[in-house]
């Protein structure tokens, strides 16, 4: 498949222009709104809680006119947004990395002295870009893992393994630094990991077998049942800026009205969780700190597989400036903290049902899947964050629903999914007819490894 070159706007022409002056390689990303960079770097190693770590390029994109995210390789993608206005040579980019790798690495060995102050037995995982530890009676595999102080990521394996979650933030859980010892943070995990547990039998008993997630579908080696209408889908949404995450009451109304939500306080882990989530709606609050929502919009469209999702900014006053600031972005909506929340969450399904406001670039791919109503294999020729096209001469009616399961080789695993059929092709890639799925059911772990394919594709083009 033939893709086309973006065309840059002015403003980034001068960037790449001047990534040329300082030797380093740029190309435009999907979209055209971000370049591309390797960065080749020194020999000195990465001092890491794990020890030196030798990388010998970097992959970054460019955020708006002055700011980089750093993609590749995994080490540095937990990175927060580095600020490069003043850097005028590669050596000073890379030594801007550096200190913020150096940054992060001394909040990391903080949070290991506090856990190991606990008498908790912590390593580091992923290039010592993060620290793990085991529960008892759990393999070291299925590890809590912290980036800092404060916050406990529940693992995806053992009691959690296959595990349906109502949201991101699920996973995530708030730890006090005034633990006395590691016995209190294992029962605080303990029972989370039970309430979770609680959760899903009680779903699981009200939910019908045939309705149930896909991804606790099994794909069997044949199959002749007919294809059912996909059932309502719950709309996620992620939550940007500590006023927005305190708000009980928008929270409440975006439960009632069928929204899961997912949270993040900065723009920082706005990114990090569209590093593992992909919303059908993001509401952020304008002032994000040293940041702010025009930032974030900007920041969203250079990650990988996204070329444009709807974000909604809220005020706490009206300001014409940031009002023109977040129509130049794209922004979705640009309004003062509502008053009556029911009424906003209600004006919401709009916004998520535009189709001009989502955007996914779809990676050309030649990878071997299974659909669990059709006896014969198949290959899926495109993937995004999306959904995927399946070539394939099998029918099924439009908006039917189907489960099924690619592989993903350089991750060494399958990703299973359920997924609406949203049309037929008879000329689709190599192949003569073809179905485009869009994903309706998926595990967050499933998108997680989707998500995280994605940015190797992209990296790797």
């Amino acid at each position: 498949m033939a893709t086309s070159v973006p065309e840059l706007d002015p403003g980034q022409q001068r960037q790449s222009a001047r990534f040329h002056r300082m030797g380093l390689a740029a190309r435009a990303m999907p979209g055209g709104r971000s370049l591309l960079v390797s960065l080749p770097l020194g020999p000195a190693p990465f001092e890491s809680v794990g020890g030196p770590l030798s990388i010998e390029r970097i992959v970054f994109s460019t955020v708006g006119a002055n700011q980089i995210k750093c993609l590749r390789p995994r080490p540095v993608f937990g990175l927060p947004l580095l600020d490069i206005r003043h850097c005028t040579t590669a050596s000073a980019i890379e030594a801007r990395i550096r200190q913020a790798w150096r940054e992060r690495t001394r909040e990391l060995r903080e949070t290991g002295r506090h856990l190991q102050r606990l008498s908790i037995d912590v390593r580091s995982v992923e290039g010592g870009s993060v620290l793990s530890f085991a529960l008892p009676g759990e393999s070291p595999d299925a590890g809590v893992l912290m980036h800092r102080l404060g916050e406990a990521i529940l693992p995806s394996t053992g009691a959690l393994a296959g595990l349906t979650l109502g949201s991101a933030d699920d996973r995530v859980l708030e730890v006090s630094d005034s633990l006395d010892s590691g016995t209190d943070l294992e029962c605080l995990i303990g029972a989370r990991i039970q309430t979770l547990l609680r959760k899903e039998v009680g779903r699981a008993q009200q939910i019908p077998e045939s309705g149930r997630p896909a991804m606790r579908f099994t794909i069997p080696e044949a199959s002749s049942s007919a294809v059912s209408n996909p059932g309502p889908q719950q709309t996620k949404v992620l939550l940007v800026g500590t006023q927005l995450i305190e708000d009980a009451a928008l929270r409440a109304a975006l439960k009632r009205h069928g929204y899961l939500a997912a949270t993040a306080r900065s723009e920082t882990e706005a990114l990090t969780r569209l590093a593992g989530m992909t919303p059908d709606l993001v509401i952020s609050e304008y002032g994000l700190g040293r940041s702010d929502g025009a930032s974030l919009i900007q920041a969203t469209r250079c990650l990988a597989g996204i070329e444009r999702i709807p974000v909604v900014l809220l005020d706490d006053t009206h300001h014409v400036s940031r009002r023109d600031a977040a129509r130049t972005v794209g922004a979705a909506g640009y309004l003062v903290h509502p008053k009556e929340v029911d009424r906003f969450v209600s004006r919401l399904r709009p916004v998520i049902d535009a189709p001009g406001d989502r955007r996914f670039t779809r990676y050309p791919q030649r990878l071997a899947a299974r659909l669990a109503d059709f006896e014969e294999n198949c290959l899926a020729t495109e993937v995004g964050r999306g959904g995927i096209f399946i070539a394939t001469h099998q029918k099924a009616a439009r908006h039917s629903a189907l489960h099924g399961e690619i592989k993903l080789p350089e991750l060494g695993r399958a990703l299973r999914f359920g997924g609406e059929v949203l049309y037929a092709s008879e000329s689709q890639g190599s192949q003569n007819r073809g179905l485009g799925l869009r994903f309706r059911d998926i595990s967050q772990e499933d998108e997680a490894a989707l998500i995280e394919y994605l940015t190797w594709l992209e990296s790797s083009r």
